[in-house]
């Protein structure tokens, strides 16, 4: 069984975390193009397009409430090994969507607060070229 398919708080949450970073990413100009793309293997949380650039777009959702302290921000949790697997599904999904356009692999950190199905966003980061193709390690933070 898919992830996605499985009604968990942990599957709920990261679900919030993906909406609000759709409507961060439609605000500042994107379309989004696809969510939730399985090659069977990996998954891509969100690919979205921004004039030049194919951004594939990871979303780390974490609950103020429920921070470990080992991961001091969300984004720590996109190892290299996570990484490759978002390259090898971008791999996928370009052979079956070919494009010209400039490739990007973002993550959006989501930190929420609240209960259960009642959060609330307390903060949303960008990280735009978080790594790339050629160098999959831990993510570099701007700011």
């Amino acid at each position: 069984m898919k992830i996605l398919e499985v009604d968990t708080e942990k599957r709920r949450l990261g679900n919030f975390g993906e909406r609000e970073a759709e409507k961060h990413l439609k605000k500042k100009g994107y379309r989004i193009l696809g969510r939730n793309f399985d090659d069977g293997e990996h998954e891509i949380d969100i690919i979205a397009k921004n004039r030049d650039t194919l951004a594939f777009v990871e979303v780390k959702t974490r609950s103020e409430a429920a921070k470990d302290p080992r991961e001091p921000r969300p984004a720590s949790a996109v190892t290299p090994e996570k990484q490759r697997g978002l390259i090898s599904a971008a791999r996928a999904y370009l052979s079956l969507h070919p494009s010209d356009l400039r490739l990007r692999f973002d993550i959006i950190e989501v930190t929420v607060s609240g209960e259960a199905d009642k959060w609330k966003l307390d903060k949303l980061c960008h990280i735009e070229g978080a790594f790339n193709k050629n160098t999959a390690f831990r993510p570099k933070y701007h700011g």
